[in-house]
């Protein structure tokens, strides 16, 4: 019997070895490369960069390519870029993470790509590029200006694109409100969104620069103005129709037009005439104070008489019509301005000092008086009467004389409590004063010369005299004192 030999244990492993590799490397060859993960979106804003990962795993001897998915254009092969755009780059990264990067994102760039693996039965992959741009208005389709009639409905239209899709928003300029007509009732907004903008029977406020404001998530915002004209005849507001003025100063005449399209301007006299800038007449000038409103001014200077005599008219016309403002200047006379000089007359009323009259008495020594018959008893007492008289007289007179000093003194205290009555009653007490003294002095030196010479008759004449002389005085005096009897 014969017996074959066992191999060794060395061999046996080696020969396992060899089989295990061999159904290995069957095995792996077999193996088709797999997408690890779905492609993920992205949104990226304009010119910044996007980029789209494919992640594969046993890609072996396989190729990976990228391709635009919307017209199939090859950007790569593997690891190198077909495309002549020169933004767009691969990346690879452990031959796993296949990046497609485009630089500078454009609009054109937006859509969805394509990863493919060059298997047998071709695998893909599609993410998708969305580019954010931010918000244009579109020229073509938005109005710039609306002109209507007052009263009329007007429609502002503004587009807009972008991505994502602007949203439009409405003010105005100068901070002035939107007013919207609602069920009948007037709304004012600082803003209203949406498009288009409509106004109901429009008002001529409601005229001016209307601002369309286009946003998204991507800055910067846009706007453009749109202006709406709203067309009305012609409308003058007179301030002050009457101006009051001087002579030799300016007059400012004022008259307010509103109007739509603007109204021609201008200036007449009551005449007809037109009036016109002239250097040393008149002055025109016009002030803008809104789109509609103009104020008109006319300086006339150096006003004259002539100017206060007319009347003004301010015009106001345009394709719709015409009106008219009437004015006319009120002269304000200056108050004149008179130096008065005053002169203050002032009466003095001089008191006459008292007068002293000296009377000379001559002594006559009589011979005795011898008893006689009774006549001459009786002429004697005539005589003794005589001189009883006389010295009665000389009594009088002396009176007289002090009765001429109470007057003065009461003529004194009369002046200084009535110097208000005039200088004329004064006048009139100091002349009686001095007639009834110059008089009792010449009688009373008429009866010395009658005693002294040993005239009875002309001495009892002389006293009468007297005492008619003194009356005038004494009468006046008690009249000013007010003790005349009514």
């Amino acid at each position: 019997m014969a017996y074959s030999a066992a191999p060794d244990s060395g061999a046996w492993t080696l020969l396992i070895a060899t089989t295990v590799v061999t159904v290995c490397c069957s095995e792996l060859q077999n193996m088709e490369p797999e997408f690890l993960n779905p492609m993920q979106n992205v949104t990226v804003a304009l010119g910044r960069e996007a980029t789209l990962v494919c992640s594969v795993k046993n890609i072996g001897e396989h190729k990976v390519g990228w391709l635009k998915a919307e017209d199939q254009t090859i950007l790569s092969l593997h690891e190198r870029v077909v495309t002549e755009n020169r933004r767009i780059d691969i990346d690879v990264d452990n031959n796993t993470y296949w990046k497609l990067k485009i630089r500078q994102l454009q609009r054109s760039d937006k859509g969805c790509y394509m990863c493919q693996i060059n298997t047998q039965e071709m695998k893909n992959q599609i993410g998708c590029v969305d580019v954010k741009v931010p918000p244009d208005i579109k020229d073509d389709e938005t109005i710039s200006d609306i002109t209507v009639m007052e009263g009329a409905n007007a429609t502002l239209v503004c587009k807009a694109k972008g991505n994502p899709v602007p949203k439009i928003t409405w003010k105005r300029e100068e901070e002035k409100r939107i007013i919207l007509k609602k069920k009948l009732k007037e709304i004012s907004y600082e803003k209203v969104h949406g498009e288009p903008l409509f106004l109901v029977n429009v008002r001529r406020s409601q005229m001016g620069h209307y601002l369309c404001i286009a946003s998204n998530d991507v800055p910067p915002a846009v706007s453009k103005r749109i202006t709406l004209n709203i067309q009305f005849a012609p409308e003058i507001t007179v301030p002050n129709q009457v101006v009051n003025a001087s002579r030799d100063t300016t007059g400012r005449l004022e008259c307010t037009v509103e109007s739509f399209p603007f109204a021609q301007t201008y200036w007449e006299d009551s005449k007809g005439n037109s009036i016109t800038t002239s250097e040393n007449t008149y002055k025109l000038e016009e002030i803008k104070t809104s789109h509609y409103k103009v104020t008109m001014y006319l300086e006339i200077l150096k006003l004259e008489y002539s100017d206060f005599q007319k009347n003004y008219t301010c015009l106001a016309k345009n394709s719709l019509g015409t009106a008219n403002g009437f004015l006319r200047l009120h002269e304000i006379i200056k108050p004149t301005t008179t130096t008065t000089t005053t002169s203050t007359t002032t009466t003095t009323t001089t008191t006459p000092k008292p007068t002293t009259v000296s009377t000379t008495t001559r002594m006559i020594t009589r011979p005795p008086v011898i008893p006689s018959s009774p006549t001459n008893r009786k002429n004697s007492k005539v005589h003794e009467g005589d001189r009883k008289y006389g010295g009665k007289s000389v009594d009088t007179t002396g009176r007289r004389m002090n009765g001429v000093e109470k007057f003065d003194e009461i003529e004194t205290q009369s002046s200084s409590h009535r110097a208000s009555r005039g200088s004329s009653r004064a006048r009139r007490s100091t002349v009686s004063q001095s007639v009834g003294i110059a008089a009792e002095l010449v009688l009373l030196a008429a009866v010395t010369a009658g005693w002294s010479t040993g005239c009875a008759v002309d001495a009892v004449v002389g006293l009468v005299s007297l005492a008619l002389a003194a009356c005038p005085p004494l009468f006046l005096l008690a009249w000013r004192d007010g003790d005349v009897p009514q």
